[in-house]
């Protein structure tokens, strides 16, 4: 997300930051293994986990294969830092598509990513839940 590249310095480089990628991927396997465990306990309760953490990868390292023209900037102000009440379809240097953005501001996706990734999320669980 564009305030984590800001704000640890990878901006420069515009990377994305290894030790945040990796603490969501061991945070995704604590809570995959917590979910097997708790479905053997539980086995009247039927427990769904769905990756989002891949695919949202996948977007911000490829932005062009999902339709988006930027990954690593936000749409609003300066697509660095600002957020929430900062960012407004006013704001100084506002895009004028945010659609062709993957970020909204620098932590919210745009309503074209989150469409992206509800498909995405639906795909995964309609196996699983029918």
């Amino acid at each position: 997300m564009p305030a984590a590249i800001t704000i640890f310095g990878f901006r420069s480089i515009n990377k994305c930051v290894t030790k945040l990628n990796n603490v969501a991927i061991y945070f995704n396997q604590k809570l995959n293994s917590t979910t097997l465990n708790l479905r053997k306990k539980l086995p009247g309760v039927n427990l769904v986990v769905l990756d989002t953490n891949q695919l949202s990868y996948n977007i911000v390292n490829n932005p062009s294969q999902y339709g988006f023209i930027e990954a690593r900037r936000s749409c609003c102000g300066t697509g660095l830092i600002e957020v929430s009440l900062l960012c407004n379809q006013n704001s100084i240097g506002t895009c004028v598509n945010a659609s062709q953005y993957v970020f909204w501001d620098s932590f919210h996706p745009t309503d074209a990513f989150n469409k992206i990734m509800a498909a995405h999320l639906v795909s995964q669980a309609s196996p699983i839940l029918s």
